[in-house]
């Protein structure tokens, strides 16, 4: 027997199933209905609406849960019906076989019709109990369910790879770039050839799921920006039943199309899944970003179909507990432990009538989950051109999770983006490489605004040289000092051993936090050892990494994200021998590391829902992209308490 959540939520569910029986032991006589069935629907229903709650036959009311929690599906009594996408039926259905092999013995219904006709049976006619849906829902399906007295919950139950697949008898084609996706399924080709002159001059046959899926949607927004003009103006063969999309492309050699992953593990023998600019869709590269077209599954319910009908949350228990345990058979792949960790809270807050928001797991912080394609209006940020590529990381991921605004991020200097954010009161986040200032504080307070702080991450600043440079690999931080401060003028002034070149210093400018970092550490704050060397200074670490690249007795310093993307034409030195590493950074023994930051304010967060959104997707998602951007994540005792000052200035 398969173990369901916990014993917390097993005694809340008893609670729950006592209460919806009045108290009486006395099970309802439930249906002798054989195993849980999967029916595959049209857009016209075939199944009943689900009956009143006062109606439905709930779980048996006994007192013998066992203590370590464990629920007996044959305990469960009462029929479910679910309905939508297509994508998550193959594993909606499977769930429901291994829950009938446990002992349920009721019917659970699962209509495969559709991401958005899933929705308007869930929430315009309110008829099912559960919505499949493989994109997250949208504001008005969200307000039609509010209309019906249904408030949401959402449940990410795992990761679908968006498969582009020819038939196996297609010798030509097997990898295609984003672009020439894009432009295959807009018409732009028509013929093969168009694609690649090497390929046969046959007219390019499209296939794609209807426009009620969820599978279009995300298809749509990814490479059309949200205008389904585009794809449907090519005049493809549509049709919301994978199964018809299979069987038109395996019998034509010059057929493309597309569909969730699941559809072409299961007709692999007839199907070609093409590479997309060179990546496979496999568990690895979609659970690493390197494959593009992949995407969160869901199912949606209700709290108050999950209070009267213990059979519902039952049913959700069991999937969101035992998902992993069929997910990769069904082909797609495991949400994180964080999404499931989240979609678990939400079901035992939904039971206890708690939100399903600000929920602590142990020490750990938790933030709603924020849906991006529901975020309006537009953010303005500015400052830090070492927080800028995080900042920049986390936008486009928060773009292409549906956010359909737009995210300004200015490169200007932390001393600049305080004061755009203070004095001038013009931007929404101040992008910070230092804390603020107290007089930076005082001007954003005479404006009104309450600073808020956020560490999103760690930088270990990096001394660079020219890849040309074949004489300097190490420096101690006395020496660092005295170059920058001009007491050494020459190399061989440095080291005896090192040519008598006239040293030439690159520096951040003035209004860097980089530069405030620096000579604070080095100086004591007293800048004007440094200016006094006459350093080339600029706010763009890109202007100073290709004049050091191109001098062989420069030398300079930046952001350790700036090096690590151009490594092949600079050399990072180590300090007192010690090399800036993720390892070295975390335990101190490198010793340019800094926190970096990002703020906002009290009021703007109340007023503008867009910028907490952002911040709060900011703080959920940015380790998934800190190390690939070249920087090194804030500890967790940290992270977590940017995310309690997110809680605490929006409640």
């Amino acid at each position: 027997m398969r173990k369901l959540l916990s014993l917390m939520l097993a005694s809340i569910m008893l609670l729950t199933m006592l209460a919806a029986c009045g108290g009486d032991s006395t099970p309802t006589t439930a249906p002798t209905t054989a195993p849980a069935t999967a029916t595959t629907g049209q857009a016209a229903a075939t199944t009943e609406p689900t009956a009143p709650a006062a109606e439905t036959p709930t779980v048996e009311a006994t007192a013998e849960v066992p203590a370590g929690g464990e629920v007996d599906p044959a305990m469960v009594k009462g029929d479910i019906v679910s309905a939508g996408s297509s994508t998550v039926y193959p594993l909606s259905e499977a769930v429901a076989e291994i829950f009938t092999e446990d002992g349920y013995t009721g019917n659970i219904t699962i209509d495969s019709i559709g991401t958005g006709a899933g929705f308007e049976r869930f929430c315009t006619a309110a008829e099912t109990d559960i919505a499949n849906a493989s994109r997250a829902i949208k504001d008005e399906e969200a307000k039609a369910c509010a209309d019906k007295g249904r408030e949401v919950v959402e449940f990410r139950v795992g990761t679908d790879a968006l498969a582009v697949v020819v038939s196996s008898k297609n010798t030509f084609v097997s990898n295609l770039t984003e672009a020439q996706v894009a432009d295959i399924f807009s018409g732009t080709y028509k013929t093969w050839d168009q694609v690649d002159a090497s390929y046969p001059a046959e007219a390019i046959k499209l296939y794609s799921p209807g426009t009620d899926s969820g599978t279009f949607d995300y298809f749509v927004e990814h490479f059309y920006a949200k205008e389904g003009k585009f794809i449907l103006g090519a005049n493809p063969q549509l049709s919301e039943d994978d199964n018809v999309l299979v069987t038109g492309i395996e019998g034509d050699a010059n057929a493309i199309g597309y569909f969730g992953y699941a559809y072409y593990n299961e007709n692999k023998a007839k199907l070609k899944a093409l590479t997309i600019d060179g990546v496979e869709p496999t568990e690895a590269t979609t659970e690493d970003g390197s494959y593009p077209l992949a995407r969160p599954l869901y199912i949606y319910s209700a709290k108050n179909i999950l209070t009267e009908k213990p059979q519902v949350a039952a049913f959700i228990n069991y999937y969101l507990t035992n998902v992993n345990d069929v997910i990769l058979e069904v082909g797609y792949f495991p949400a994180s432990d964080e999404a499931l960790g989240e979609a678990k809270d939400a079901l035992v807050n939904a039971l206890t009538g708690g939100s399903s928001s600000n929920t602590n797991t142990g020490s750990a912080v938790a933030l709603e989950e924020v849906d991006p394609a529901a975020v309006q209006g537009d953010i303005v940020s500015a400052g830090s051109s070492t927080v800028y590529p995080l900042s920049e990381a986390v936008a486009e991921i928060f773009g292409e999770d549906g956010y359909s605004g737009n995210i300004t991020i200015d490169s200007i200097g932390t001393g600049a983006g305080f004061e755009r954010f203070c004095t001038a009161a013009e931007t929404d986040i101040a992008n910070a490489s230092r804390a603020i200032k107290d007089e930076e504080a005082k001007a954003c307070a005479d404006k009104g605004r309450e600073v808020v702080e956020f560490r999103v991450g760690t930088d270990a600043l990096a001394v660079v040289v020219s890849s040309k440079n074949t004489f300097v690999t190490n420096l101690t931080e006395a020496q660092v000092a005295d170059i920058f401060s001009g007491t050494y003028k020459t190399w061989d002034q440095v080291d005896a051993s090192y040519p008598a070149e006239a040293i030439k210093l690159y520096s951040p400018g003035t209004d860097s936090g980089t530069f405030d970092y620096f000579v604070e550490h080095f100086y004591a704050k007293e800048e004007k050892f440094m200016l006094g060397a006459n350093p080339q200074l600029s706010e763009d670490d890109n202007v100073l990494v290709t004049g050091i690249e191109g001098d062989a007795n420069a030398i300079g310093y930046f952001g350790y994200a700036y090096y690590n993307e151009n490594k092949s034409k600079l050399k990072a030195l180590t300090i007192d021998g010690v090399e800036p590493t993720e390892a070295t950074t975390e335990d101190g023994s490198y010793p340019l590391a800094r926190p970096l930051y990002i703020y906002s304010a009290k009021n703007i967060l109340a007023e503008k829902a867009q910028v907490a959104a952002f911040i709060n997707y900011y703080l959920t998602n940015v380790n998934e992209v800190i190390l690939e951007v070249g920087y090194f994540p804030a500890s967790e005792e940290a992270l977590n308490e940017a995310k309690q000052n997110l809680l605490d200035a929006t409640k």
